[in-house]
């Protein structure tokens, strides 16, 4: 978990189209959210990092695909009813999930974005556990650095110089989920107590993933339109082949 760079939120009013990521305005708007609406955007930015993991795990049957896509349904299902995540027995512990970053056996073409997807969950799992908003920024942050470093590779990019980090921020990848983000604490900010919001960040960030890598049909209540759906089992939870 070595990207700690602070994370950012939207452009300045009256800026051009490109997004930019500003992590201590980041902080303040969700500071001004209810815990709910903080777990909500922060287990959006680990949604779109969950495609990659698979994508990372399945090759070679490294980590636990499954317990990443569970402990992110468990806590999508508490958010979208009216229980605290916290209360959902089924969510790993912190220390359990560091187990599943990437080592440098296991390296491969998904690994940068496997290892986001790890610490991003660590990040959720500790906001669950604390409310402390930095979580929801640092989680945030991942799915950020996730789609600049894939699109960094895709281009070719080694040292960046001032416009090579210019183009990379304008690249469709980056800005893609910039925007998601955005249009995020748009949507939780406009919701008030309407936890139906859960459901549409939760749409937004399957459709969108980092890498443009298409989900996999995972049955779960959030997803077949059940928002109430309560904490489920590890157990219930399978990746579909």
């Amino acid at each position: 978990m070595s990207k700690e760079t602070e994370p950012s939120c939207r452009p300045e009013a009256g800026a051009a189209s490109t997004e930019s990521f500003d992590g201590q305005r980041l902080r303040t708007v969700l500071a001004a959210l209810e815990p709910w609406q903080r777990v909500a955007f922060a287990v959006s930015c680990v949604e779109v990092l969950v495609p990659s993991y698979v994508k990372f795990s399945e090759p070679d049957q490294i980590g636990d695909a499954d317990l990443v896509r569970a402990s992110v349904d468990a806590v999508w299902s508490a958010s979208a009813g009216h229980q605290p995540a916290v209360h959902c027995p089924e969510l790993p512990s912190p220390d359990a999930v560091k187990e599943l970053l990437p080592s440098e056996d296991d390296w491969n073409d998904w690994a940068p974005q496997a290892e986001d997807a790890v610490a991003s969950l660590i990040y959720l799992l500790e906001l669950v556990g604390s409310d402390d908003v930095t979580y929801a920024v640092y989680a945030a942050e991942r799915a950020y650095a996730a789609a600049d470093e894939l699109s960094a590779r895709e281009q070719g990019l080694g040292v960046l110089d001032a416009d090579d980090r210019e183009a990379l921020l304008g690249s469709p990848s980056v800005q893609v989920e910039l925007r998601r983000q955005a249009e995020a604490l748009t949507i939780l900010g406009d919701s008030a107590g309407d936890r139906s919001a859960v459901a549409e960040l939760r749409a937004a960030a399957r459709r969108i993933p980092v890498g443009g890598v298409r989900q996999l049909p995972w049955d779960d209540g959030v997803l077949n339109g059940d928002t109430d759906a309560p904490c489920q089992t590890l157990g219930s939870f399978s990746a579909a082949s």
